[in-house]
């Protein structure tokens, strides 16, 4: 176990750089899609065989549509296309396993949830193929079927939390749709908020209404973000001009042209800060029995939240690497660095308690409590 100790905290850098890509978002919707596959094979092989089988389904593809918004309405010329990419165990001791079929509910039950005006205007075609041998052998025995990372620091910054609360508030205006994103700028102690919002066409009668859509979300993010900010700007929609506006038919980008893929957006704890330790590997769709590219950093987020709350530590970061076929409980590297001071044997303890219980990991994920 090793244990570091930080000279100086985050909140001391000058500048800072936060991004959350909102629910309706391509990439967002790509990860959720695909986490909705993995829970709904994950539930199908429990409830058929025992036990959760073989499979990753990390590789979402979402190919933009083509629309025509105008206000009061407009049209969907062209269908948005997901494409589910991915390996699954299909065949169970000769029992033939409906993977695509599942893929395929589980991604249009997501979307009908998830983006309320895109109305069916979605295809899906699932491509998902078997693993390999020697990868499916992996998942029953309870080690990490790849070497890769996991990271996880605590708390969110100041800049973080506003940025994580701002997104649900965006899309709580009426005539926001789904697909909202924030890029929050820290310099000193003011911040810039720099916001996109998908508004919906049949909720806005005019250019008026859309204007004044657009200043009632830079009125509720402005009323909401926390004191403490020296000085504070937020605006939204800034490539409007003229009669080019973002203007949508279902409230997401995706419905004309922009594209989307599994692991391009947030990080495991719902942000992108390239300010801070990240690891490129995307969580979602991967099996939350023995991919530690879901697993370590989910506990990884979990250990740093615990280590945080110790008395003496303003700030924690741990960081896990696995080794392929090496029991999960046993990373090659298991350590954290801390600003602060904290006793090491603790900072141990909440490690190996969370590689111990990575069982719990998944079940709260297989039961939709992640």
């Amino acid at each position: 176990m090793l244990v570091e100790q930080l000279l100086r905290p985050y909140g001391a850098n000058k500048f800072e750089i936060v991004e959350k890509k909102g629910l309706g978002h391509p990439d967002t919707l790509c990860d959720g899609i695909s986490d909705a596959i993995s829970r709904s094979l994950s539930k199908y092989y429990i409830d058929h065989f025992g036990h959760i089988l073989h499979h990753n389904v990390d590789k979402v593809l979402l190919i933009g549509g083509r629309s025509r918004p105008e206000f009061g309405g407009g049209e969907i010329l062209r269908p948005l296309a997901i494409v589910i990419g991915g390996r699954a165990t299909d065949d169970a001791d000769g029992t033939k396993i409906p993977v695509n079929d599942i893929a395929k509910e589980a991604t249009e039950k997501f979307l009908k949830k998830t983006v309320n005006n895109l109305n069916g205007h979605f295809t899906v075609e699932p491509r998902i193929g078997m693993g390999s041998t020697e990868l499916r052998s992996l998942v029953g025995r309870v080690v990490a079927n790849d070497t890769s990372i996991g990271l996880g620091y605590a708390p969110l910054s100041h800049l973080e939390e506003n940025v994580t609360k701002i997104e649900p508030l965006m899309r709580s205006v009426k005539g926001v749709g789904e697909d909202v994103k924030i890029m929050g700028i820290r310099k000193g102690n003011g911040i810039q908020l720099t916001m996109a919002s998908a508004i919906v066409s049949k909720y806005i009668e005019d250019m008026e209404q859309y204007n004044d859509t657009k200043r009632k979300v830079e009125e509720k993010v402005l009323g909401y973000v926390t004191p403490g900010w020296a000085d504070v700007s937020a605006i939204v929609n800034n490539a409007d001009k003229g009669e080019d506006i973002y203007l949508t038919v279902t409230g997401t980008s995706a419905e004309m042209g922009d594209d989307g893929e599994t692991g391009r957006g947030n990080r495991p704890n719902g942000l992108i800060t390239p300010g801070r330790p990240m690891t490129m590997e995307a969580t979602a769709g991967k099996n939350p029995v023995s991919h530690v590219g879901k697993l370590y950093n989910i506990a990884a987020n979990r250990m740093a939240a615990e280590i945080a709350a110790f008395d003496g530590v303003e700030e924690a970061y741990v960081y896990l690497v696995s080794r392929i076929g090496a029991p999960l409980e046993e990373p090659q590297i298991k350590s954290a660095s801390i600003y602060g001071k904290a006793n090491e044997k603790k900072i141990e303890a909440v490690i190996d308690y969370w590689l111990e219980h990575i069982p719990d990991i998944t079940e709260d994920f297989v039961k939709g409590r992640l």
